[in-house]
């Protein structure tokens, strides 16, 4: 039971989640997600947690519903509570211009806030491992990524908690086959016309023959950045809270004071300011910050531009802002 062992330590040292929690836990089927399932069952008996498993089927491949038939009855036979789900993820794709992948993701994570929000969650557990941050950080990379993309994801972060991302796949199909449990396999995982399996199966072996320790280089790497952008992220908020002039549905800052900053700062307190008013920065891409860009950037004393979810960037003689209205000029 070393994976348990080694869940435990990291709930111990971080103190999270706590006794009495309600946990919802991403079951997809496939081994990964089985084997945090049962690495969870004896700590949740330790630690008093509640587990309520969650499956969303995205109706794209013909396997699907027994996926989520497989994951019903495993959470039955475990005594735990199941909650499914069905998204159109084909159509969400078209609708929002957007690749298999990402509405496949951003339905699965919206999904899972509304269960998490139904029961009260402390978290919302997924089973993302060290192969799949090693993926991650190269797909960030390869579209052109800073900082943020680089740092991969968190093992805490949103109340998203991912206690295997220091686990190598190989380990948790090692751990399944120890306790001899069932899980499914997705045909899908292994097809190219994906951008995440094109670097699974061709992109990393082939870098892996230049450089073997790769993968572990990643990590190391995903950690160095994860810190500068804890950093940075410390430093926006100071400058935030003390340039920022808070209005209904706007954020203000003087053009002087704004000015003095450089670009990259400028370019995340913008940032800072459309997740302050939204409560989510989700949506807005490089493409969109380099938009903003040339607003600030602008000869011109007074310019704008409109972004995604209905906000408006704006420029005046003696202000930059960040708001929900509409500006006159437009």
């Amino acid at each position: 039971m070393e994976l348990v062992e080694s869940v435990r330590k990291q709930v111990a040292a971080n103190r999270f989640p706590p006794k009495g929690a309600i946990l919802v836990v991403a079951v997809s089927g496939g081994v990964d997600s089985v084997a945090l399932l049962h690495i969870l069952l004896p700590l949740a008996g330790h630690y008093s947690w509640r587990l309520v498993v969650a499956h969303l089927n995205h109706k794209l491949r013909q396997e699907a519903k027994r996926d989520a038939q497989f994951v019903e009855q495993l959470a039955q036979q475990l005594g735990l509570k199941f909650v499914g789900g069905t998204a159109e993820v084909r159509r969400e794709a078209k609708s929002c211009k957007l690749t298999l992948e990402e509405a496949g993701r951003t339905a699965r994570y919206r999904f899972l806030r509304r269960v998490a929000s139904r029961y009260r969650a402390a978290a919302i557990v997924m089973a993302h491992t060290a192969d799949d941050q090693a993926e991650t950080i190269v797909m960030n990379w390869l579209r052109g990524a800073a900082v943020r993309g680089l740092a991969g994801m968190r093992g805490l972060e949103r109340g998203i908690w991912r206690p295997l991302l220091g686990v190598e796949k190989r380990a948790l199909q090692r751990f399944a086959k120890e306790y001899k449990l069932a899980y499914r396999e997705d045909r899908s995982n292994r097809e190219l016309n994906y951008t995440r399996n094109q670097i699974r199966h061709q992109a990393l072996p082939l870098l892996e023959r230049i450089n073997p320790g790769l993968r572990n280089m990643l990590l190391r790497s995903a950690t160095t950045f994860a810190a500068l952008e804890d950093f940075v992220a410390q430093m926006v908020k100071d400058v935030f809270h003390k340039l920022a002039i808070k209005g209904r549905g706007r954020i203000s800052f003087h053009r002087a004071a704004f000015s003095k900053l450089h670009a990259f700062i400028q370019d995340e307190l913008l940032l800072y300011a459309i997740e302050y008013i939204l409560g989510s920065r989700q949506g807005f891409k490089k493409v969109h910050i380099s938009e903003m860009r040339r607003v600030v950037d602008s000869p011109k004393k007074v310019s704008s531009k409109q972004l995604p979810a209905k906000l408006f960037l704006i420029k005046t003689c003696d202000k930059i802002t960040i708001s929900r209205y509409r500006p006159k000029n437009l």
